[in-house]
């Protein structure tokens, strides 16, 4: 069976994939700007909730924009996490 897409779901795929790169973006200029950052510092100083950082993180890492530098004791949650750096 062949499923045809309609084009609002093509123009809605297209939004989110401009939309992923500019908070990708984003999340590589906080990192250029501010230095080493934890998941949580990035979401804090951007506004969001970590969630969104955290697939963002893994894209430029992925990507080899962005490598982790050692690790961070969060006082907030009382774990161990790791400290990124753009490269």
């Amino acid at each position: 069976m062949v499923k045809r897409i309609r084009k609002t779901q093509l123009a809605s795929f297209k939004q989110t994939k401009v939309n992923i790169k500019s908070k990708r973006d984003q999340v590589y200029n906080i990192l250029k700007s501010k230095g080493l950052s934890t998941n949580r510092m990035i979401a804090k100083y951007l506004g969001w909730e970590i969630n969104s950082v955290t697939g963002r993180v893994t894209e430029l890492v992925n990507k080899g924009k962005v490598t982790d530098s050692g690790t961070f004791k969060d006082k907030q949650t009382n774990r161990t996490v790791t400290l990124w750096k753009a490269i």
